[in-house]
Protein backbone atom coordinates (compact mmCIF):
# COMPACT_ATOMS: atom_id res chain seq x y z
CA UNK A 1 0.00 0.00 0.00
CA UNK A 2 2.87 2.39 0.77
CA UNK A 3 4.29 1.80 -2.71
CA UNK A 4 0.98 2.84 -4.25
CA UNK A 5 0.74 5.94 -2.04
CA UNK A 6 4.31 6.90 -2.88
CA UNK A 7 3.70 6.38 -6.61
CA UNK A 8 0.54 8.51 -6.57
CA UNK A 9 2.25 11.29 -4.64
CA UNK A 10 5.22 11.09 -7.01
CA UNK A 11 2.88 11.46 -10.01
CA UNK A 12 1.04 14.42 -8.44
CA UNK A 13 4.21 16.29 -7.49
CA UNK A 14 5.90 15.45 -10.79
CA UNK A 15 3.05 16.93 -12.81
CA UNK A 16 3.02 20.02 -10.61
CA UNK A 17 6.79 20.39 -10.99
CA UNK A 18 6.28 20.22 -14.76
CA UNK A 19 3.72 23.03 -14.48
CA UNK A 20 6.22 25.19 -12.59
CA UNK A 21 8.92 24.38 -15.15
CA UNK A 22 6.74 25.36 -18.11
CA UNK A 23 5.70 28.61 -16.45
CA UNK A 24 9.38 29.40 -15.91
CA UNK A 25 10.30 28.42 -19.49
CA UNK A 26 7.67 30.72 -20.92
CA UNK A 27 8.65 33.59 -18.60
CA UNK A 28 12.34 33.48 -19.56
CA UNK A 29 11.70 32.94 -23.27
CA UNK A 30 11.03 35.69 -25.73
CA UNK A 31 7.81 34.24 -27.10
CA UNK A 32 4.55 35.72 -28.31
CA UNK A 33 0.88 35.36 -27.52
CA UNK A 34 0.44 32.18 -29.57
CA UNK A 35 3.00 30.42 -27.39
CA UNK A 36 1.34 31.80 -24.26
CA UNK A 37 -1.98 30.32 -25.38
CA UNK A 38 -0.35 26.95 -26.11
CA UNK A 39 1.53 26.93 -22.79
CA UNK A 40 -1.72 27.81 -21.01
CA UNK A 41 -3.40 24.76 -22.54
CA UNK A 42 -0.49 22.53 -21.54
CA UNK A 43 -0.43 23.93 -18.00
CA UNK A 44 -4.19 23.50 -17.64
CA UNK A 45 -3.86 19.88 -18.78
CA UNK A 46 -0.95 19.17 -16.44
CA UNK A 47 -2.80 20.75 -13.51
CA UNK A 48 -5.69 18.35 -14.15
CA UNK A 49 -3.27 15.44 -14.01
CA UNK A 50 -1.62 16.71 -10.86
CA UNK A 51 -4.97 17.26 -9.13
CA UNK A 52 -6.21 13.83 -10.22
CA UNK A 53 -3.16 12.00 -8.85
CA UNK A 54 -3.29 14.01 -5.62
CA UNK A 55 -6.97 13.13 -5.26
CA UNK A 56 -6.20 9.44 -5.81
CA UNK A 57 -3.41 9.69 -3.21
CA UNK A 58 -5.85 11.11 -0.65
CA UNK A 59 -8.38 8.38 -1.47
CA UNK A 60 -5.85 5.62 -0.95
CA UNK A 61 -4.60 7.21 2.25
CA UNK A 62 -8.14 7.53 3.65
CA UNK A 63 -9.26 4.20 2.14
CA UNK A 64 -12.18 5.76 0.29
CA UNK A 65 -13.56 5.35 -3.20
CA UNK A 66 -13.99 7.91 -5.95
CA UNK A 67 -17.09 10.07 -5.56
CA UNK A 68 -19.59 10.27 -8.42
CA UNK A 69 -19.29 14.06 -8.56
CA UNK A 70 -15.57 13.70 -9.32
CA UNK A 71 -16.32 11.28 -12.14
CA UNK A 72 -18.83 13.77 -13.56
CA UNK A 73 -16.29 16.58 -13.23
CA UNK A 74 -13.64 14.54 -15.04
CA UNK A 75 -16.14 13.83 -17.81
CA UNK A 76 -16.82 17.56 -18.16
CA UNK A 77 -13.08 18.31 -18.23
CA UNK A 78 -12.68 15.67 -20.94
CA UNK A 79 -15.20 17.48 -23.15
CA UNK A 80 -13.81 20.91 -22.26
CA UNK A 81 -10.31 19.82 -23.21
CA UNK A 82 -11.45 18.85 -26.71
CA UNK A 83 -13.02 22.28 -27.20
CA UNK A 84 -9.89 23.98 -25.85
CA UNK A 85 -7.58 21.94 -28.07
CA UNK A 86 -9.53 23.02 -31.15
CA UNK A 87 -9.83 26.62 -29.98
CA UNK A 88 -6.14 26.85 -29.20
CA UNK A 89 -5.26 25.47 -32.64
CA UNK A 90 -7.21 28.27 -34.30
CA UNK A 91 -5.81 30.86 -31.89
CA UNK A 92 -2.22 29.79 -32.52
CA UNK A 93 -2.55 30.37 -36.24
CA UNK A 94 -4.27 33.73 -35.80
CA UNK A 95 -2.07 35.07 -32.97
CA UNK A 96 1.41 33.93 -34.03
CA UNK A 97 3.79 36.88 -34.13
CA UNK A 98 6.37 35.09 -36.27
CA UNK A 99 7.77 31.70 -37.20
CA UNK A 100 9.48 31.16 -33.84
CA UNK A 101 6.27 31.87 -31.95
CA UNK A 102 4.28 29.66 -34.34
CA UNK A 103 6.69 26.71 -34.19
CA UNK A 104 7.03 26.80 -30.40
CA UNK A 105 3.26 27.16 -30.02
CA UNK A 106 2.60 24.20 -32.32
CA UNK A 107 5.15 22.06 -30.47
CA UNK A 108 3.69 22.89 -27.08
CA UNK A 109 0.16 22.36 -28.45
CA UNK A 110 1.13 18.90 -29.72
CA UNK A 111 2.64 18.08 -26.33
CA UNK A 112 -0.61 19.20 -24.66
CA UNK A 113 -2.54 16.83 -26.94
CA UNK A 114 -0.22 13.96 -25.98
CA UNK A 115 -0.75 14.74 -22.29
CA UNK A 116 -4.51 14.92 -22.85
CA UNK A 117 -4.46 11.50 -24.53
CA UNK A 118 -2.29 10.17 -21.70
CA UNK A 119 -4.76 11.35 -19.04
CA UNK A 120 -8.12 10.84 -20.70
CA UNK A 121 -7.71 8.07 -23.28
CA UNK A 122 -4.67 5.80 -23.22
CA UNK A 123 -1.82 5.34 -20.82
CA UNK A 124 1.27 6.33 -22.79
CA UNK A 125 3.90 5.80 -20.10
CA UNK A 126 5.08 2.28 -19.38
CA UNK A 127 7.99 1.02 -17.31
CA UNK A 128 10.10 2.77 -14.70
CA UNK A 129 11.62 5.19 -17.20
CA UNK A 130 8.18 6.56 -18.11
CA UNK A 131 8.19 5.35 -21.69
CA UNK A 132 9.34 1.92 -22.77
CA UNK A 133 8.48 1.07 -26.36
CA UNK A 134 9.02 -2.68 -25.80
CA UNK A 135 6.45 -2.81 -23.01
CA UNK A 136 4.05 -0.73 -25.10
CA UNK A 137 4.42 -3.03 -28.12
CA UNK A 138 4.02 -6.18 -26.01
CA UNK A 139 1.13 -4.97 -23.84
CA UNK A 140 -0.59 -2.69 -26.33
CA UNK A 141 -2.32 0.52 -25.40
CA UNK A 142 -4.18 0.35 -22.11
CA UNK A 143 -6.98 2.67 -21.03
CA UNK A 144 -5.87 5.51 -18.80
CA UNK A 145 -6.94 5.63 -15.18
CA UNK A 146 -9.34 8.52 -15.86
CA UNK A 147 -10.78 6.76 -18.92
CA UNK A 148 -11.55 3.69 -16.80
CA UNK A 149 -13.43 5.90 -14.34
CA UNK A 150 -15.50 7.93 -16.79
CA UNK A 151 -16.38 4.97 -19.04
CA UNK A 152 -18.07 2.99 -16.27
Amino acid sequence: MNNLKNRLLYLATGEFAAVCSFVFIYKVSDLGIASLVAFSLLIFTLLQGSAYWLYRFVLVKKRKSVRKIVIKLLSIFNQLNIVLILGVAISIVKLASGYKDLLVALGVWLFAIIEYINYYWYRLSYGKSGFNIRILLNAGLQKSSINKLISK
